[in-house]
């Protein structure tokens, strides 16, 4: 591997770290500021299928495909009285790893892939879930810093074990 990739994946992978923190922090203002205007953010239904047949996901239907709009919309809901579904708001912590940078023009873009671990409690409740899956993120280098373009997450359950998608993967 290059010094450049070098750099390049621990640049990512801190850029990642951040984002973890501020959404574990309950910090979506920040969070949101990392997006790019023309962010696509999915998570396609997951789907079995025989033998090794791939992908082993819906390409047609998903649990979320919002787009800058809609994630402000979520954004702001989450900030107000009306989000029952997180009031109190879900503890949630997010372990990112195994971050590799697939594509990159320095200053231009980048194509990084990661897994994504996120444990969530709620409330008093004895019951917890864990959402696990591979992210690939798109980049665009704006003003002087990475924005999130696109961000694709292959969940790895078939059924969702969660009782709701409030939350941001």
């Amino acid at each position: 591997m290059s010094m450049e990739m070098m750099l390049a994946t621990y640049e990512f992978q801190q850029w990642l770290y951040r984002e973890a923190k501020l959404l574990d922090d309950i910090d979506f203002d920040g969070w949101f500021a990392l997006m790019h205007p023309e962010i696509m953010y999915s998570m396609p239904v997951r789907v079995n299928k025989e033998g090794i047949e791939r992908p082993d996901y819906a390409t047609d239907m998903f649990a979320f495909h919002d787009d800058h709009h809609l994630l402000s919309l979520r954004v702001e809901r989450l900030k107000s009285d009306y989000a029952w579904a997180e009031i109190p708001p879900s503890r949630t912590r997010r372990s990112v790893n195994n971050v590799r940078v697939e594509e990159y023009a320095p200053g231009e873009k980048a194509v990084v892939k990661s897994y994504l671990l996120l444990y969530r409690s709620r409330s008093t409740d004895i019951h917890h879930d864990i959402v696990s899956g591979e992210r690939t993120d798109e980049f665009v280098y704006v003003d002087g810093e990475w924005k999130l373009k696109k961000r694709f997450f292959v969940i790895d359950q078939t059924t969702i074990n969660t009782r709701n998608l409030a939350i941001f993967v």
